[in-house]
C-alpha cells in the first residue's frame, strides 16, 4: 500500500493513492463529508478510506470502503478521463433500472442527486411546475428520522451551506425567493413513549379537506430506525396528489418497488446505507407517467434549482428542464454510485429469501442479546420495523442516556480505539443517535457486504456484535 499522497506502479500503471481516492470520494457532495483537518474525519466521526480497522454497525450516511468497493474505486479512477460524462451517466443509469425492474412494472426514469436530501427538492418543484397556480402543501410523515436537512427541503428551503459544485450556499434561504413557500405538516413517527404512531388516517383527511391544493405526500419505507409507512394510503386522488415514497436506507423487496412504481409513486433511493457506499449517492425513480406530463411544461421555473442540481442529474427526455440547468460533471457522484452500483449488483446474486433468512437469524440473535443487557432498553414495536436494524435506548446507572448524553457517548465510543475485536478490528461504528421529543435512541444495523461475508462464510458470526454491546455498556456506565 502506498503512503499517503503518493502513488506507485503497478501491473505497469499508475495507482491511485489513498489521498487522491479520500479527494475524489468527498467531492461533489456538500458539508457533511468534509473532513476535519485535525482529525481527518467527518461528521459522522468517520472516514470513507481509513476503514480497514473498523467493524461496521452503522445505518446512517457514512460508509466506508471495504476491500472489494476499494478496488472497484481504484479502478473506475483509473479510466474515468477516458470516459463520456453522459455515456457514463446513461450506463448508470441502465444499471440501476436493471436492478429494480420487473417485466411487469410500469416503465420509469431515473433522477439523480447528491444526496437524499436532495432529491427531496424534486418533488415539490414537479408540482410547480405541474400546477403553477396552486398553494403548495407538503405532508412530511416521520420528521424526527428523516436526514438533518429535511424540514428545510420540504419548505423548498435550502438545508445546506455548500452545493455538490463546491459553491457556498446561505442556509435557510428560499431556493427560489420569487416562489410561495409550500405549506409543510409534519405526521410524527412516535409518541413520547417511542410507540410507533399511525399516520393514514390523518394523511386522508389532509388530502380531502385540500382539493385545490397541489400536494405532495412524502411517506416513508424504513426511516432511520426501520418505520414503514401504511402504504395503502396512496390512492388516486387525482393528479394534484403526488406521492413521493422515502426508501433511502434501501432496505427492501424489489416487489416493493416494482409495486410501488406501478401505483405511479416516485421512489427515494440511496446507495450508502444497507449497500454502505460512501456518502452521498441519491436517485429518484420517477414513473414515465410524470416525466411524460413534465415534458410539456415550461421549464424556466427550475432555473433557480441550478443551486442544486446539474443538467446531467434529470433524464435526457426532459430537455425542456436539462437547458436550465447548469451542464455541470460530478466525478464524485458517479464514483460513489459506481461503488454503491457494483454491490446492490453483488448482493442480488444471492436468492432473496437466503438473505433475508441470514438478517431474521442476525436480528433474533442481536435482539436476544440487546433486551437482555441491563444497559439496554429496546425500542418499541420493533416487529414493526426493518430486521437489519435494531433500536435501542441506553441506560446508565438505571436512567436512560438523554440525546445529549447519546451524542457525546457516540462520538467518545467511535474516536476511541478498543480491543477484543476480530480480525484487526480497533474501532467501531453504528448508527447514530435519533432524537423524539426529548428523548433519543441508538441503532446497530446490518448492511449488505456484512450479509455477503457471513453467507459466504455459511453461518452467523455475532462475536463481535456482543464486544459492540459490551462496548456502549461500558461507556454509558461512565456517564452515569
Amino acid at each position: 500500500m502506498a503512503k499517503t499522497g503518493e502513488s506507485v506502479v503497478a501491473a505497469g500503471k499508475m495507482e491511485t493513492s489513498d489521498a487522491e481516492l479520500l479527494s475524489a470520494l468527498i467531492e461533489g457532495g456538500d458539508e457533511r463529508t468534509e473532513l476535519d483537518r485535525e482529525t481527518g474525519r467527518n461528521r459522522y466521526f468517520a472516514n470513507p478510506v481509513h476503514s480497514h480497522d473498523v467493524f461496521n454497525r452503522g445505518s446512517c450516511t457514512a460508509g466506508m470502503l471495504n476491500g472489494r468497493s476499494r478496488v472497484v474505486a481504484r479502478e473506475f479512477l483509473s479510466r474515468y478521463d477516458a470516459l463520456n460524462y453522459d455515456s457514463l451517466v446513461e450506463e448508470q443509469s441502465f444499471r440501476l433500472k436493471n436492478l429494480v425492474r420487473s417485466a411487469h412494472n410500469e416503465p420509469f426514469d431515473v433522477f439523480f442527486g447528491p444526496s437524499g436530501t436532495d432529491l427531496a427538492y424534486l418533488p415539490t418543484l414537479f408540482q410547480r411546475l405541474l400546477y403553477p397556480n396552486r398553494p403548495l402543501m407538503q405532508l412530511m410523515s416521520c420528521p424526527e428520522e428523516l436526514g438533518s436537512g429535511s424540514r428545510a427541503v420540504a419548505a423548498a428551503r435550502l438545508y445546506g451551506r455548500q452545493n455538490q459544485f463546491g459553491h457556498a450556499l446561505e442556509q435557510g434561504a428560499p431556493v427560489d425567493p420569487g416562489a410561495p413557500e409550500p405549506r409543510v405538516v409534519e405526521l410524527d413517527a412516535r409518541d413520547a413513549e417511542g410507540r410507533i404512531l399511525h399516520r393514514r388516517d390523518k394523511i386522508v383527511q389532509l388530502v380531502g379537506d385540500h382539493p385545490d391544493a397541489a400536494i405532495v405526500g412524502s411517506l416513508v419505507f424504513g426511516s432511520k430506525s426501520g418505520i414503514k409507512d401504511d402504504l395503502d394510503v396512496i390512492d388516486d386522488y387525482g393528479d394534484h396528489v403526488m406521492w413521493v415514497v422515502d426508501l433511502c436506507q434501501f432496505r427492501v423487496e424489489p416487489v416493493l418497488l416494482h409495486d410501488l412504481l406501478q401505483r405511479g409513486a416516485m421512489v427515494m433511493l440511496t446507495g450508502s446505507k444497507f449497500f454502505q457506499a460512501p456518502p452521498f449517492c441519491g436517485a429518484l425513480l420517477v414513473p414515465r407517467r410524470w416525466t411524460e406530463r413534465l415534458r410539456r411544461v415550461d421549464g424556466a421555473p427550475v432555473a433557480p434549482f441550478g443551486k442544486i442540481f446539474s443538467a446531467h442529474d434529470v433524464p435526457w427526455a426532459l430537455d425542456n428542464v436539462r437547458r436550465h440547468l447548469p451542464a455541470k460533471e460530478n466525478r464524485g457522484l458517479r464514483l460513489r454510485w459506481q461503488i454503491a452500483l457494483d454491490e446492490m449488483e453483488s448482493y442480488a446474486g444471492w436468492p432473496r429469501h437466503v438473505s433475508n433468512a441470514l438478517i431474521d437469524e442476525w436480528n433474533r440473535e442481536v435482539s436476544a442479546l440487546v433486551s437482555g443487557h441491563p444497559s439496554f432498553r429496546m425500542m418499541p414495536d420493533q416487529h414493526k420495523t426493518n430486521a437489519s436494524i435494531i433500536s435501542t435506548q441506553v441506560l446508565a446507572g438505571g436512567r436512560e442516556l438523554s440525546h445529549d448524553e447519546l451524542r457525546r457517548l457516540y462520538h467518545d465510543v467511535l474516536t476511541t480505539e478498543h480491543d477484543g475485536l476480530s480480525g484487526g478490528a480497533r474501532r467501531v461504528f453504528f448508527g447514530q443517535p435519533v432524537r423524539y421529543g426529548d428523548r433519543s435512541f441508538i441503532r446497530l444495523a446490518i448492511g449488505s457486504p456484512t450479509v455477503r461475508w457471513m453467507l459466504e462464510r455459511g453461518s452467523l458470526f455475532i462475536d463481535d456484535d456482543v464486544r459492540l454491546v459490551d462496548i456502549i455498556a461500558s461507556f454509558a456506565e461512565r456517564l452515569a
